[in-house]
């Protein structure tokens, strides 16, 4: 992460994602052949709130709020808070089809730690019925390469519950594809970390 305020300031790659938070137009974070990650946007929360309180999903993110309505207003403020001032946050993943059309299915993005001080995490939820294709291990894999190529943060952290089987293989299977990963256990968690080491 940059060190201090002047750095950001000195980047004209943050100056035009500020810029464009301030118009009011979400930044783009990745395009890949299948899926689109950017900043939420206030039509992608109810699909979001549905996906978040399905039962296959709640279990293992934080939970929602306890109605649409305040998910509503919790997200509003998250998104012109937490983007503002970090430069990150949890973003909208959208799926794309043959004919250009997109839909919501999923969040990730990173986050700061409360698990471990001074350090960011990642985290991703996918829609249960788009789970299987593979959308998770894409997702994750782009978030990182952001948080490195674009971001320059020093270091990455997952934890996923050990019965959280699927997160655990996708969290295995990027320690194979990108660089500087390591796995521990952490208390009653899998522990998985990424160094920066600039990848393509």
């Amino acid at each position: 992460m940059k060190e201090n305020e002047s750095d950001w300031e000195l980047d004209p790659e943050f100056e035009k994602r500020d810029a464009l938070r301030k118009a009011g137009i979400p930044v783009e974070i990745a395009r890949t052949d299948q899926l689109l990650i950017r900043e939420t946007i206030d039509s992608d929360i109810s699909e979001l709130y549905r996906i978040g309180t399905d039962q296959a999903v709640r279990k293992y993110i934080a939970p929602m709020q306890p109605t649409l309505e305040e998910e509503i207003v919790y997200t509003k403020a998250y998104v012109r808070h937490m983007y503002a001032f970090y430069d990150f946050g949890l973003w909208t993943v959208l799926e794309k089809d043959a004919y250009g059309q997109e839909r919501v299915i999923g969040r990730a993005g990173l986050f700061p730690s409360e698990r471990l001080a001074g350090q960011i995490e990642m985290g991703y939820m996918i829609a249960p019925e788009c789970q299987g294709n593979g959308y998770g291990k894409e997702t994750a894999e782009t978030v990182l390469r952001y948080a490195f190529n674009v971001l320059d943060l020093e270091k990455v952290h997952l934890f996923a519950e050990k019965e959280n089987k699927a997160s655990v293989k996708l969290a295995e299977t990027l320690l194979i594809k990108v660089p500087g990963g390591q796995k521990e256990k952490w208390q009653d968690l899998a522990h998985f970390w990424w160094e920066n080491q600039n990848f393509s």
